[in-house]
């Protein structure tokens, strides 16, 4: 008993020192900028169905949680190519242009696994996303993570969300 209360305390403790990357930034996204979000490249692990409309998962969380906050407003956009397509950040960027923003957010799922609660396997889920400066299509941030939900009851579409506080709260 007492073992295993050790063991549940260390546990916890290794948690709870877990870190989130930082993100890293190049320049500054203005308040209340308004942001374009093209939903992101779905993962591309070969025979794993939770992957098929990941990038658009993703993207949708990306663009509500930024638009959550009074710090940024962000806004959807249409992906012009397929989901398992990537989009180069100048094709992304000449999109934005086109519509009107000033900085897009572009990206890819790496990972993505949704499994039933109860199967004693956790979720996980990972991402690789770019902040765009339309003006000159360069990098302001950009964030890359891959993380196991902390328990079998977490989903990789909360996985991202806090992902995305992470670099909105970052910015």
């Amino acid at each position: 008993m007492r073992f295993s209360r050790s063991l549940l305390v260390l546990q916890l403790l290794l948690i709870s020192c877990a870190s989130t990357p930082a993100v890293v930034k190049r320049g500054q996204v203005p308040i209340g900028s308004e942001l374009a979000v093209i939903p992101f490249r779905d993962c591309l692990i070969s025979g794993q169905e939770d992957c098929d409309g990941s990038g658009n998962t993703a993207g949708n969380i990306f663009a509500q949680v930024f638009s959550a906050s009074a710090k940024f407003r962000a806004v959807p956009l249409s992906r012009p190519m397929g989901p398992k397509e990537t989009l180069t950040d100048d094709a992304a960027v000449a999109l934005a242009k086109i519509k009107g923003f000033q900085y897009v957010i572009n990206g890819e799922v790496d990972e993505y696994y949704d499994v039933a609660p109860m199967t004693f396997r956790v979720d996980r889920a990972g991402i690789s996303i770019r902040i765009l400066r339309v003006e000159d299509g360069s990098v302001v941030a950009f964030f890359s993570q891959r993380k196991e939900a902390g328990s079998n009851l977490g989903t990789p579409g909360g996985i991202i969300k806090k992902m995305a506080e992470h670099v909105r709260d970052s910015l």
